[in-house]
């Protein structure tokens, strides 16, 4: 019974995000590249933390290009070593986010905003530990 109440809640799923499609305006991809854009602006403008990590990308890319070409080291070790760097943007973008939205559902100081706030730079953490295990193997790895 339990997998016909969720194939109901499927159709019904369906049917709204159908109409909220019909509804909307006509698809535009540069409309929402424009958003995309607006919102990486934003960050750069409003979140200290999202500019100090734009800061630390240039600077990983220029040192991983360094040590790629004084080491001679293959393509490969420096696109390991660059595309570590990505998940930083991308998962302080989620955290802004999650801190806008947060500040405005939560203005006054709640556990649970409080809580969101944590995950979210735990997150962030989490990250730069992933980016700093992805750098420590590619360089003993290929020294």
């Amino acid at each position: 019974m339990v997998g016909m109440e969720l194939l109901s809640l499927t159709n019904v799923y369906k049917q709204t995000i159908w109409l909220s499609m019909k509804k909307s305006k006509k698809y535009n991809p540069f409309r929402n590249l424009k958003h995309s854009f607006d919102g990486l602006m934003m960050s750069l403008d409003e979140d200290t933390s999202f500019r100090v990590s734009c800061i630390q990308f240039v600077f990983g890319f220029i040192l991983a290009t360094g040590l790629a070409m004084y080491f001679d080291w293959g393509g490969g070790t420096w696109l390991i070593l660059t595309a570590s760097l990505f998940p930083m943007i991308i998962i302080e973008c989620v955290n802004t986010s999650i801190e806008a939205v947060t500040d405005k559902a939560s203005p006054e100081r709640s556990h649970l905003a409080q809580k969101a706030k944590d995950i979210g730079s735990a997150a962030v953490l989490l990250t730069r530990v992933f980016i700093a295990l992805c750098w420590i193997t590619a360089i003993v790895l290929a020294v």
